[in-house]
């Protein structure tokens, strides 16, 4: 059976990777309503450039780390650099529990950053050392696969979490990924540590500074700007103006939640529309792109997330978010594995960490920069209490909160919520802050076409 060419290692680590990526998507899904809606209750209610600030440091320390880290990792063994990182980790989300103003809270996320960027190098390079010599593009596949039964599995307990508490979600977090420090003490580390005299920074910078390596990384920054949107700004998108009310009707009520304009999917529910195909279809993606040149897949991926996440947020039709999420999740699952995959195979073998590390300068451009960028650009055009509070402005009401804003707006207009949300709508057009991105995702294309001429 092919499952049986990788070790047992090999399928303990990826419990290992599935168990942390539960913890992480239970927080990560709701934060972005937590930190920002206006009209949640226990929310921080801060504004959206602020949520913006916060993702783009959290985003900054995340994917700087694996940088550096990869090659402390490749030093002194994956095995001790995890248990470091867990540290962290756990650390972080009972923070992210506990605090409420913005300094306090903005360090949690650093904390929680720094555990997990240091985390995933490690584990990622102990994966690539036992991929080595087999078939690559399955293993990380397989990788990939697993890693989003956990991100399916991440909103469904998160619902359930937050209805108890934006407390008991964070706490949560926190518990499920101490159990990963049972599974790892479990695992047997019998790789010889890096012996290679140079120092760590001088082996950084080289790498860094290889023609081929920066190109590569700034053309991947593309994708991960666009990946940022998808799941930092799309939520407060789709709270705020997608309209799911016609598919609500054919599903569960778990499946929903009550809404001021009616009964709509749950947002969370979405995003495992997300997973779940991943889940279904990664396996099979794989599998067909074994003897489709890497960049030639890579490109096709982000020109198919780029698109989708135009679609999905070009009108309030919930058909089209639907539609729109599907496109992007292909174009997901199409990067994802290919991305380590074609790092770790021009990476020699002592320093898997170190360059699967160097892979994470594109996330930290993208997560932390797109952070920053879809902040700034939903305050300003696309926030549907920023523009129900000009809307006040232009009929003489002054200083409304931003968190009472549109409940005002109802009141003074004498609209519902439908009729005011089609207005602003049709007033301000929210939907022009996804034509950025969807130019970016054509750049990168090309981008990715000149590398694999000069390269390949």
């Amino acid at each position: 059976m092919f499952l049986s060419k990788y070790s047992i290692k090999f399928w303990l680590l990826n419990i290992v990777q599935m168990v942390e990526r539960l913890a992480y998507w239970i927080t990560i899904i709701q934060i972005p309503i937590y930190i920002a809606q206006k009209d949640v209750p226990g929310g921080l209610h801060f504004a959206q450039t602020t949520k913006g600030l916060i993702f783009f440091w959290w985003a900054l320390i995340q994917n700087m780390t694996p940088v550096f880290w990869g090659a402390v990792s490749d030093r002194i063994g994956q095995k001790r650099s995890l248990f470091i990182s867990s540290i962290f980790i756990i650390l972080g989300y009972i923070l992210l529990a506990t605090q409420r103003d913005f300094f306090p809270f903005l360090f949690g996320t650093i904390v929680l950053g720094f555990g997990l960027g240091s985390y995933k190098p490690a584990l990622q390079g102990w994966l690539a050392k036992e991929i080595e010599g087999k078939n690559t593009s399955l293993g990380w596949g397989i990788y990939i696969f697993l890693v989003n039964l956990s991100v399916f599995a991440g909103p469904i307990l998160s619902i359930h979490l937050k209805n108890i508490s934006w407390q008991a979600l964070f706490f949560g977090s926190a518990i499920i990924f101490t159990f990963n420090l049972v599974f790892l003490a479990f695992i047997r580390y019998n790789y010889e540590l890096n012996s290679l005299q140079q120092q760590i920074f001088e082996m950084l910078f080289k790498t860094i500074l290889t023609k081929r390596v920066l190109y590569f990384i700034l053309i991947m920054s593309g994708f991960t700007i666009t990946y940022m949107q998808f799941y930092e700004t799309l939520p407060n998108y789709i709270f705020d103006w997608s309209d799911t009310s016609n598919l609500a009707r054919y599903l569960p009520d778990f499946m929903t939640s009550e809404t001021p304009r009616g009964r709509m999917i749950a947002y969370e529910w979405i995003y495992n529309l997300n997973s779940g195909l991943v889940v279904l279809l990664v396996l099979f993606m794989a599998k067909i792109s074994e003897k489709i040149k890497i960049t030639q897949t890579l490109s096709i991926g982000i020109l198919l997330a780029g698109v989708g996440l135009f679609v999905a947020g070009y009108s309030q039709s919930g058909i089209l978010l639907v539609l729109g999420v599907v496109c992007y999740t292909l174009g997901e699952l199409t990067v994802n594995p290919k991305f380590p995959e074609y790092i770790a195979n021009i990476a020699p073998f002592e320093n898997k960490s170190l360059y699967l590390g160097v892979m994470n300068i594109s996330w930290a451009i993208g997560l932390a920069g797109g952070g920053l960028i879809g902040g700034w650009l939903y305050k300003h055009f696309a926030e549907k209490a920023y523009f129900a509070q000009l809307l006040l402005k232009q009929k003489g009401i002054q200083n409304v909160p931003l968190t009472e804003a549109v409940h005002k707006a109802v009141e003074i207009t004498g609209m519902n919520h439908i009729e005011l949300t089609k207005y602003l709508w049709d007033t301000y057009n929210p939907h022009i802050i996804w034509y950025p991105f969807l130019v970016l995702s054509f750049m990168s294309v090309i981008g990715m076409y000149i590398y694999s001429k000069k390269y390949e």
